[in-house]
């Protein structure tokens, strides 16, 4: 019997490329010394660096200053520590997340397991109002270990009061959601996206978040 389903954050409930260039359009603004060049030009040079949200923060900075012909160390430093401050505050949900997990929420203990640093996942889920949704938050800088540490995940588990013969975790990664997962015995569903292979096991494969409560009941 299925109890509860655990989640990850970035590209399975956040948009994270589009929420990067919400913040990199805004920083743009608040730095006069990024003016000559245009918003859109910073912002594709800064992306081109992010590796699908994997890279150091710092050196895609520091690279994409580079590009655009900023020698500055100085300015790099300070377009990363206003990283720091204000990342993460307009985020962008994928289509039907929050109406997904309203759904869920009704029938499901809810969880989140996420990678990153506290204050900017923290500012993800509160500003998106999907924190109302999870009865257990477990972000790698908070709990200790990130993912796929086994021990993140049973940190969540234990918060729900489920086993993991109980859980069903969605996500994008397939070694960092889906392999872990699987190993401890949970369920799993891989949200199909442009990069990564879809996983050698999992239990169910969606296109998009909103096709998820059908594939819960296809599992149950």
């Amino acid at each position: 019997m299925i109890r509860a389903v655990l989640f990850d954050l970035d590209e399975t409930l956040i948009d994270r490329t589009e929420t990067m260039r919400r913040f990199l359009l805004g920083q743009h603004l608040r730095f006069t010394d990024l003016h000559s060049c245009t918003d859109e030009e910073y912002t594709e040079a800064c992306l081109r660096y992010q590796q699908n949200g994997y890279a150091d923060k710092l050196t895609a900075f520091t690279s994409a200053c580079i590009d655009l012909g900023f020698s500055s160390s100085r300015l790099v430093t300070e377009i990363f520590e206003d990283f720091k401050d204000h990342y993460g505050k307009e985020p962008v949900l994928f289509a039907g997340a929050r109406d997904t997990l309203n759904m869920l929420s009704q029938y499901y203990r809810i969880g989140l397991v996420s990678n990153g640093r506290t204050k900017g996942q923290t500012a993800k889920i509160e500003a998106s109002g999907i924190a109302k949704y999870f009865s257990s938050i477990c972000i790698s800088e908070s709990v200790g270990c990130k993912k796929p540490d086994h021990a993140i995940f049973m940190t969540c588990l234990r918060e729900l009061s489920v086993s993991p013969s109980e859980a069903v975790f969605v996500g994008d990664n397939p070694e960092a959601d889906i392999e872990p997962a699987k190993l401890l015995g949970m369920r799993a569903v891989w949200l199909k996206n442009e990069h990564f292979p879809e996983p050698a096991f999992c239990d169910g494969v969606i296109m998009s978040i909103e096709e998820l409560p059908n594939m819960l009941s296809k599992i149950a």
